[in-house]
């Protein structure tokens, strides 16, 4: 039997613009709702894997990845995480969990489940 995921409400889209971050809690973690430069919304866990900074507080939005101040990693929508040094090129870091989002009645819902069930919509 499967069970369906449990989706909670996050933060209203309107307060997520277009490279903007806001601070959500997801049940007990942490996370971050920001927005790419396409308009595309991203839930994902707000600590960086590298040294356990808060992409809500050391984060920056650049065109579709977040990126940590804290030492450049960044991350794209998938939740893939990279470094990229000052002649371009980027070699492969530590994931970041990403969470599955949803837009209903202005609001940005997100749910815990595992990625296998569930899905990312916009």
């Amino acid at each position: 039997m499967t069970t369906e995921p449990s989706w909670t409400p996050l933060v209203t889209a309107a307060a997520v613009e277009p490279g903007g971050i806001v601070d959500a809690e997801l049940g007990d973690i942490d996370v971050v709702v920001w927005r790419a430069a396409t308009g595309r919304l991203c839930v994902m866990d707000a600590r960086c894997p590298h040294q356990w900074s808060h992409l809500g507080a050391e984060g920056v939005v650049d065109g579709d990845e977040i990126v940590c101040c804290a030492h450049g990693w960044r991350f794209e929508l998938d939740g893939s995480g990279w470094k990229q040094n000052m002649a371009g090129r980027r070699d492969r870091k530590s994931d970041i969990d990403v969470f599955a989002c949803d837009v209903r009645d202005g609001t940005v819902w997100a749910t815990a489940a595992p990625p296998a069930t569930s899905e990312h919509h916009d």
